[in-house]
């Protein structure tokens, strides 16, 4: 009885330490739960040759001069490059899986007119970081669209992935972003 009692009050310790996801869409660290799903609103137009929209601030950004890098913005992706024009209906996505990630960014000599050492970006700090939520998306209607990838460029000292929140904000009215009801 005493080693069933010690069993059970063990479990019940070991399941208490279990990680539980944060619940709040402010937080940096919640992400998409399964289930959850992408609305395009209206429809949009992906460049011949080009495989991707750049969205910031709710709006399609034509050229790379056009947006920055250091604020949050989205590109919607699809699988495979095309010579020709093409547009993507509005839909619902399924989020078949979402990944964070980070990646170093570091500016080339030409990008960094004003700075004396060409490794740092920021009075001789480290690099900065690309953090990244990448969404995969699935929708039978239109299996081209392979994912959506939301970044924004921070200090690694004072980084943070975007929060839902943010997402919903660089989306603006292009796009909804509807979470999944989880426990």
């Amino acid at each position: 009885m005493k080693f069933t009692y010690h069993i059970i009050l063990l479990s019940l310790f070991i399941a208490g330490c279990a990680y539980q996801p944060p619940k709040d869409v402010n937080s940096s660290f919640y992400s998409p739960p399964a289930g959850s799903r992408l609305l395009l609103n209206s429809a949009l137009t992906i460049p011949a040759n080009d495989t991707q929209v750049r969205i910031q601030d709710g709006k399609v950004i034509h050229s790379i001069w056009d947006y920055d890098a250091y604020y949050a913005n989205c590109n919607f992706e699809l699988r495979q490059i095309a010579e020709v024009e093409r547009t993507i209906q509005p839909d619902s996505f399924a989020i078949s899986r979402v990944v964070r990630d980070t990646e170093n960014v570091m500016l080339n000599s030409s990008t960094m007119v004003a700075s004396a050492n060409l490794f740092a970006s920021s009075n001789g700090g480290p690099p900065n970081v690309d953090y990244m939520v990448i969404m995969d998306l699935h929708s039978p209607r239109q299996p081209e669209v392979a994912r959506i990838t939301c970044r924004h460029w921070e200090d690694p000292n004072e980084a943070s992935h975007l929060t839902i929140t943010q997402i919903r904000k660089t989306l603006g009215d292009l796009f909804t972003l509807n979470l999944a009801k989880h426990e």
